[in-house]
């Protein structure tokens, strides 16, 4: 699945690509019209403005109050200057710390309304406000400032509702802007959670093969995955190099898009986000409750891959060892209610944040009380077995990566250090908070996700991440 040699992006050549898969019927229309990238992407920001504005209506610019640079220059002085004296609209709290909460998303939609044209100017939270904030039929021009995500080139957006992290069908970007110059200006820690994000796809690939394996997720495209998996080897090399160099981000960018428009094409982020995104979403949404910061969410996604690395891991050898053989252990309605609002009680004593996930985890419930969820496992796993292992990386190169990177590898050594208590809260609730299934499901269902589950799970974890 993988590609060898620097990353690619030529967006024709991708639909070219996806049309001519097996199953091209089933995929969305990739929506994204445009990527300028390279040196002096950003100047390209006056053409593309130019040949899109609507008549009626001022370009409108998103951003936040976080200071901006290019090549040392003052990047909002850079864009007026390239626009021609747009209407500027600050998101959120003058500190620059910004939430994808009702309350923001509705401020910038209202300072949205009437325009021409909008453009968003910022990291990942920003630009997924501005899908959600321009109106419809209005051009949307993203310009990328750091490689923090990968959710720049698709069309959903990662929104708070009752204070949980949802991911929420919005609209492309018609085109996206990458400069290196304006990466190089992002902060080195952001640019880092990018390849944090991204090193999820050798575990989350194989949640969503799992997910299409059980019958879960019919969404699941081998055309689409190749895509997201496509660069996973070269991505290791970039850890292992000069990471923050303006030809590495730019790199890193180009793998990040092709992820996003996966998710896109997909019509779900399932084939970027697994068990690790779901951990890395409940550790932030405890932070927000308790009103602290969070570490970003792509340096978590990394941690939390290890610890999906060895999930897999530890489901693997429950299986080589006669697990499959035995009757799936289904969930109990009432005990998951129990739990999910056992879970999440200390977070919002309302229960709002527990219904919220149990509304969404309960289509996860019927969708396997519907059949024997293991028949399609147990029917042909060796198959499975193989197809799984193409896509699931070495465990200690992904920890390797991290490190090569610079990134932290487990939850106490986060920029924000989390607890043990706190991350064993957030693995063991993981497939709880969502409808979408994952390894950890699987162990479930396998009747390995007890107490003493989670420990070995997380005990391996720690030994990946200390391991040399």
């Amino acid at each position: 699945m993988s590609t060898p040699g620097p990353v690619q992006l030529d967006l024709a050549a991708v639909r070219s690509e996806l049309a001519a898969a097996a199953d091209q019927g089933a995929l969305q229309p990739l929506g994204l019209d445009q990527v300028i990238d390279g040196d002096g992407a950003l100047g390209g920001l006056t053409a593309a403005v130019a040949r899109r504005k609507r008549p009626e209506g001022p370009v409108t610019v998103l951003a936040a109050a976080t200071p901006m640079t290019v090549a040392g220059r003052d990047l909002r002085a850079e864009i007026t200057w390239l626009i021609g004296d747009p209407e500027w609209v600050i998101v959120g709290p003058p500190d620059g710390h910004l939430h994808a909460d009702e309350a923001t998303v509705a401020a910038a939609r209202a300072a949205a309304a009437g325009s021409g044209c909008v453009v968003s100017v910022g990291s990942g939270t920003l630009t997924d406000i501005g899908k959600a904030a321009a109106p419809a039929g209005v051009p949307l021009i993203a310009v990328q400032t750091a490689t923090s995500v990968n959710g720049y080139s698709d069309p959903f957006s990662v929104l708070l509702r009752t204070g949980v992290k949802r991911t929420t069908p919005t609209r492309w970007p018609d085109v996206l802007v990458i400069g290196p110059a304006v990466l190089a200006g992002a902060p080195g820690a952001l640019n880092r959670a990018g390849l944090g994000d991204l090193v999820s796809m050798f575990t989350c690939t194989a949640d969503w093969y799992l997910a299409g394996a059980v019958g879960l997720d019919p969404t699941y495209s081998p055309a689409v995955a190749g895509l997201n998996r496509r660069y996973g080897e070269r991505l290791l090399e970039l850890a292992a190099g000069d990471l923050l160099s303006a030809g590495s981000l730019a790199e890193l960018a180009r793998i990040l898009t092709l992820s996003g428009i996966a998710m896109g094409v997909a019509g779900s982020t399932a084939p970027s986000s697994g068990m690790e995104h779901m951990i890395s979403h409940l550790l932030e949404m405890a932070a927000g409750a308790r009103g602290r910061a969070a570490s970003y969410h792509g340096t978590q996604v990394g941690v939390a891959t290890l610890v999906a690395a060895a999930t897999w891991a530890h489901v693997r050898r429950a299986i080589n060892g006669g697990a499959l053989g035995r009757a799936a252990v289904l969930p109990d309605p009432d005990r998951a209610r129990e739990r999910i609002t056992a879970a999440f009680k200390s977070l919002d004593e309302t229960g709002a944040m527990a219904a919220e996930c149990f509304a969404d985890y309960s289509k996860k419930l019927r969708a396997l009380a519907a059949g024997d969820p293991l028949a399609g496992l147990r029917d042909s796993w060796e198959r499975h077995d193989a197809a799984l292992g193409q896509v699931l990386g070495e465990p200690a190169a992904l920890a390797g990566a991290l490190r090569g990177a610079g990134l932290p590898a487990t939850f106490a050594t986060l920029p924000e250090p989390v607890d043990d208590t706190e991350a064993r809260w957030a693995v063991a609730s993981s497939p709880l908070q969502r409808a979408r299934f994952s390894v950890a499901d699987l162990a479930m269902l396998l009747g390995c996700w007890e107490d003493d589950d989670v420990d070995e799970v997380l005990a391996l974890a720690g030994v990946l991440a200390g391991s040399r």
